[in-house]
Order: structure tokens, then C-alpha cells, then sequence
């Protein structure tokens, strides 16, 4: 096991912890006072910014287009307030989740179980990259281009995030590049968040999925079949084999409920965090399909159309994942009757069965309490968007 070791399963999130310390929800082991000064002024930069934007909508324009506008962004506001408070007051759980991680028992013993972690540790590493790699190009896409196009052909400059209603115009023209800067720093912290968070939890969900085929493996290869044949066996050789079959049955049985502990901890770390996720990307779907059906230049309905994209997967691939480790627990049951155990101990049996009735009920992680990561759910929540726009869309039609 000390060979394997070297593997640390949590180096692919050294990005995701400079981040949150950047972020200030990831202090180090010996915080200084400095640093508790950041922390705070920090939170209190992303909390003056929601209330600026819930004042906001008191003083907007009795416009439904400027309306949508200001919501699509603001419930953005929400899952990132969800994911800060998520990280100020579950660190000590978000440390368990990494030590277990790192704990002998979710080490590999096997060549399988070697090629599983890092198979999971690399997906982890490249999916960061690809979700760091779009959401900077959306969001530079959308602070930069408006800040040449003023300063080049002396177009009028507006506020990238929040219009600011309750502010006049000469006020917000006067300081419009102080109130710029504010908001795109922002908004960055914004991308910041969702990339380091979202991809943390996913890459929890993957080394779960990881820990589930090596109990796979392992349950398969629980028992060696007799290359001697029994009448040829040495009586104390076959009592070996038994005892050694036994003990890794119960091993899996240990290792299996160490899975599913673990599961029920990232449900109790990150529930609230995905339901509030999952309701904020499904208002703005529905929003966002809502804006489609006003008028708008091509270059923003561009952007509403990748908006919406990143706001689907951002249901998508939790879901999906999810329905993964549905699935792999499930599939244990089978697992293990892959293994020479008819031949065995009425003991061995018996152990045999209790893992059977414990596995037939999958491991699962429950967003708010209320649904499971899931494709059903995926659906549920797709279909619940789509009601919701056409009900806005048969609002709309009795108005006019």
C-alpha cells in the first residue's frame, strides 16, 4: 500500500484551493490577521454587491426586457452567495471529505484499482481546464469588447453586471469607470467561484464513482478458484483460502459502507449548494428562453444562447454523474456473485447476502433534500423550466 500512496488523490484540486484562498474561503493553517481582514472585507464586497442589486430592482424602469435583464444576472448572484457561505461555515466537513480521500481505506490495492484513480485524477485535471477555458472566454468576451468599442469608436459605455437604477444618469456617467471596474472585478470573482466550486464537487462525485469500480473489482476477485483441485488440496491451504476469502468480503463489506458515509457527507456539505444551483439554472432558462422572444441586437442574443448552454450543463453534468453512482452501486450486487462462492462457508454466505440487501439500495446524493442527482431529475427540472416559459409566454400574449 506504501507504493501507492504516492498517488494523492487531492493534488488535482491545488488549483481549485488557490482559488478559494484567493476568494478568501480557504484560509491557511496558520492565518495571520492580515488575511482574517481580507476574509472579511472580502465577503463583505459580495454581500454589498447583492444588496446593491436587490436595491436595484426597486428604482428599474417598468421595462419587461430590462427586467429580464437585471434577473438573469442577479439570480447568478444567488448560487454564488450559496457557494461562499457553503465554504465560510462547512470547512471543517470540506477538510473531512479530502482526508478521507487521502485515507488508507480509499487507497488502491490493486493494479485495476491504481488505473481507476488515476484514470478519475486526470478527468478531474482536464475537465478543470475545459471549464476554466470557456467561462474565461465568456466572461472576457463579454467585460472587454464594450470597453475598446467606447474607447475606440467613443460608444457609450454601460455597466456590465447591474444598471444601478437608483443612481442618475450624470452620477453614473461621472463615475462609470470606477462603477465599471467594480463590477468586472465582480463578476470575476463570480467565474472564480463557479469554476473552482463546481468543479470540486464534480471531482468528488468522480472519485466516488472511482471508489465503486474498484469494490467492483475487488468483489469479482473475492475468491480464487482451485488450480490443484480440492481432493489434491491441502486441508490447512483450503482453510487459508477460506479465511483469506472471507476476510476480503468483509473488507469490501468496510469499504463499501465507507462509501456510502462518504456520499452522505458530500450531500450534507453541498445540498443546499445544488438545490439553490439547480433552482437559480432553472429560472434562468427559463428566463433567458423568455428574453429570446424580445427584440435585442445579434451580438446578445450570442451571448444568451451560451448563457443558457453553461446554465443546462451546469444541471447536466451533476446529474449525469450522479446517475453514475446510482448505477455503479447497484451493480455491485451482480458483482459479487461473479466470484466462486457457491463452494463457500454458510458464513461466507451469509455475509455474501448482507452485502446483496445493503447494495440493492443505491448510493445516491440528494440535492436540498428533495431530489436526487439524477438524469430523471435533469428532465424533471428541464420540463419544469419550459412550463414556466410558456406561462410567461401566454401572460405576455393576454397583456398585448
Amino acid at each position: 500500500m506504501s507504493e501507492m500512496r504516492p498517488l494523492r488523490q487531492i493534488d488535482c484540486f491545488k488549483v481549485n484551493m488557490k482559488c478559494w484562498k484567493l476568494l478568501a474561503v480557504w484560509p491557511p493553517n496558520d492565518m495571520q490577521s492580515y488575511y482574517r481582514c481580507y476574509q472579511m472585507f472580502f465577503t463583505a464586497f459580495i454581500l454589498l454587491n447583492n444588496l446593491l442589486a436587490t436595491v436595484n430592482f426597486i428604482f428599474l424602469p417598468r421595462q419587461l426586457d430590462m427586467f429580464i435583464d437585471e434577473m438573469i444576472f442577479y439570480f447568478t448572484e444567488l448560487a454564488v452567495t450559496s457557494k461562499l457561505l457553503t465554504f465560510l461555515f462547512m470547512r471543517e466537513k470540506i477538510l473531512k471529505i479530502l482526508s478521507i480521500l487521502e485515507s488508507d481505506m480509499f487507497q488502491p490495492e490493486s493494479e485495476n484499482g491504481l488505473k481507476a484513480i488515476d484514470k478519475a485524477k486526470k478527468f478531474n485535471v482536464r475537465y478543470f481546464k475545459i471549464v476554466a477555458a470557456v467561462s474565461a472566454t465568456a466572461h472576457f468576451s463579454h467585460i472587454v469588447p464594450p470597453i475598446l468599442l467606447h474607447f475606440i469608436l467613443h460608444v457609450k459605455l454601460e455597466l456590465p453586471v447591474c444598471n444601478f437604477s437608483f443612481l442618475s444618469d450624470d452620477t453614473k456617467q461621472k463615475f462609470i469607470y470606477q462603477l465599471y471596474e467594480f463590477q468586472a472585478l465582480y463578476m470575476h470573482s463570480q467565474v472564480l467561484f463557479n469554476i473552482s466550486i463546481d468543479t470540486f464537487v464534480l471531482g468528488i462525485l468522480i472519485y466516488a464513482i472511482a471508489q465503486l469500480d474498484i469494490l467492483d473489482d475487488n468483489l469479482r476477485r473475492v475468491t480464487v478458484k482451485n488450480q490443484i483441485g480440492s481432493t489434491r488440496a491441502d486441508d490447512s491451504i483450503q482453510r487459508a483460502e477460506k479465511e483469506n476469502a472471507l476476510k476480503k468480503l468483509n473488507d469490501s463489506i468496510i469499504h463499501y459502507g465507507e462509501v456510502g458515509q462518504f456520499c452522505d457527507l458530500v450531500q450534507d456539505v453541498f445540498s443546499i449548494t445544488l438545490f439553490v444551483q439547480f433552482g437559480v439554472a432553472s429560472c434562468i432558462i427559463c428566463v433567458v428562453l423568455f428574453r429570446f422572444t424580445l427584440p435585442a441586437p445579434l451580438q446578445y442574443f450570442v451571448f444568451l444562447g451560451s448563457y443558457m448552454i453553461i446554465m443546462i450543463l451546469q444541471i447536466l453534468v451533476p446529474c449525469w454523474f450522479g446517475t453514475r453512482i446510482q448505477d455503479k452501486s447497484q451493480q455491485l450486487s451482480q458483482a459479487v456473485y461473479d466470484c466462486d462462492w457457491t463452494a463457500k462457508s454458510r458464513y461466507f454466505k451469509s455475509s455474501l447476502r448482507l452485502f446483496v440487501e445493503r447494495a440493492n439500495k443505491p448510493l445516491s446524493i440528494t440535492a436540498g433534500k428533495m431530489f436526487p442527482l439524477s438524469l430523471t431529475t435533469f428532465t424533471s427540472i428541464m420540463n419544469s423550466s419550459y412550463s414556466f416559459f410558456t406561462l410567461l409566454r401566454h401572460m405576455q400574449s393576454r397583456q398585448n
